[in-house]
C-alpha cells in the first residue's frame, strides 16, 4: 500500500470524522449565541441576501456546551466579562461589534477582544452535504485546497504569510523562547498601543466618522501608530507587539480564505495546521471574520483531533 501524503491523509480522515464522529468539528459564536437566535437570524437573512433568497441553511448545530465556552480575554490575560470588541483592517472590510459592558471594562481599551467566545460543536454531515469545502492549512506558510471528495482535492491558492512569518518576527520583537510562550505573551497584549486606529486619524468624536461609516476603534493601519513616534518602542511592551502581530497575520489569512471561498463557491471553510494548535485567539478571530465578510453565508470550522486523524490515515 502506497504511503499517503500528509494532506491526503487529512482529507481522507476528515470525511470519516465529519460523518461519523460526533462533535469533532466546532466553531465560535458570540457569548450570547443560542440555536434559537441562529434560526431567527437565518429566517431574517433568507428574505434578502444581496438581493436574492438564501434557501439553504449554512450548517447544522448539534450543541452548545457552556463548559466549553472560552471566556473573553482581558488585556491582563485573565478571563472576565469585560466589554468585548473585534476590529479588522479598515482597508479591507470593517468589523466593530460590541458584546457586553461593565463599569470596569469602560475604563480599559477593549479593541480586539473576542466576543466570539462561545465554542459551538457542529453536527455530523451527510456525504451529499459535505462537499465541496475549502481546507486552509496554516503552518509555516498557508495552503488552500478545494476538496470535492475523499481523495479529490486541488491546491488553489496560498500565502507566504503564515505561522513562520509570525514566529520569525516574534523572535526579533520579543524574548520568547518558543511558539507557545509567545502565544501566552500575546494574551496579555494591547494592540491599540501599536495599531493606528481610525480615531487616531479623524478624532474619536468626529462627525467625519459618521460620513465614512467607521468606528473610532477600528484598525486603520497595523503597526501604524509607531510611525509617528520619535521613539517607537517607548511605552510599548513585548506582549503588545505579539498581540498586534498575531492579529495582522490572522486577519490576512482570513481575508485570503474568504476571497477564495467566494471565488470557488464553497460555504464551508475548515482551518487546520500547527499555527492554530493552542491558539484560541486566531481561531476566534477567523470564526468572526469569515462570518462577517460573508454576511453569515460561510462558516469557519476547526477540528478537535487533527493530528490524530492524520496519523490514523497515513
Amino acid at each position: 500500500m502506497a504511503k499517503q501524503s500528509e494532506m491526503d491523509s487529512l482529507v481522507a480522515g476528515m470525511q470519516f470524522v465529519m460523518q461519523d464522529i460526533v462533535g469533532e468539528c466546532y466553531t465560535f459564536k458570540p457569548s450570547d449565541w443560542s440555536p434559537e437566535s441562529s434560526k431567527k437570524a437565518e429566517h431574517d437573512d433568507d428574505k434578502h441576501v444581496n438581493g436574492s433568497l438564501r434557501t439553504t441553511p449554512l450548517t447544522n448545530v448539534t450543541q452548545v456546551n457552556d463548559q466549553d465556552s472560552i471566556p473573553d480575554m482581558s488585556s491582563d490575560g485573565g478571563g472576565s466579562n469585560h466589554q468585548s470588541e473585534l476590529s479588522l483592517d479598515a482597508s479591507s472590510e470593517t468589523l466593530n461589534r460590541v458584546d457586553s459592558t461593565n463599569s470596569e471594562a469602560k475604563s480599559k481599551p477593549r479593541v480586539d477582544q473576542w466576543w466570539t467566545s462561545k465554542k459551538v460543536q457542529r453536527d455530523n454531515v451527510t456525504a451529499s452535504d459535505l462537499y465541496p469545502y475549502l481546507l486552509v492549512s496554516i503552518g509555516t506558510g498557508v495552503s488552500i485546497l478545494r476538496v470535492d471528495g475523499p481523495r479529490q482535492h486541488e491546491r488553489i491558492s496560498g500565502s507566504t504569510i503564515g505561522g513562520g512569518t509570525y514566529w520569525g518576527l516574534c523572535r526579533l520583537l520579543t524574548g520568547s523562547d518558543s511558539f507557545s510562550d509567545v502565544l501566552d505573551l500575546a494574551m496579555k497584549g494591547d494592540p491599540s498601543k501599536v495599531d493606528m486606529m481610525v480615531g487616531d486619524i479623524y478624532g474619536k468624536n468626529s462627525k467625519a466618522l459618521e460620513k465614512v461609516g467607521l468606528g473610532a476603534d477600528i484598525v486603520a493601519s497595523s503597526f501604524g501608530k509607531l510611525v509617528a513616534k520619535q521613539n517607537p518602542s517607548e511605552g510599548i511592551k513585548e506582549e503588545d507587539l505579539a498581540r498586534a502581530l498575531l492579529l495582522m497575520v490572522t486577519n490576512n489569512i482570513g481575508q485570503v480564505a474568504h476571497l477564495n471561498a467566494k471565488l470557488y463557491k464553497t460555504q464551508k471553510i475548515y482551518f487546520v495546521g500547527t499555527f492554530l494548535q493552542h491558539n484560541t485567539i486566531s481561531q476566534q478571530r477567523l470564526a468572526y471574520s469569515i462570518d462577517y465578510w460573508s454576511q453569515g453565508k460561510m462558516e469557519a470550522q476547526f477540528l478537535e483531533h487533527e493530528v490524530s486523524i492524520m496519523v490514523c490515515f497515513v
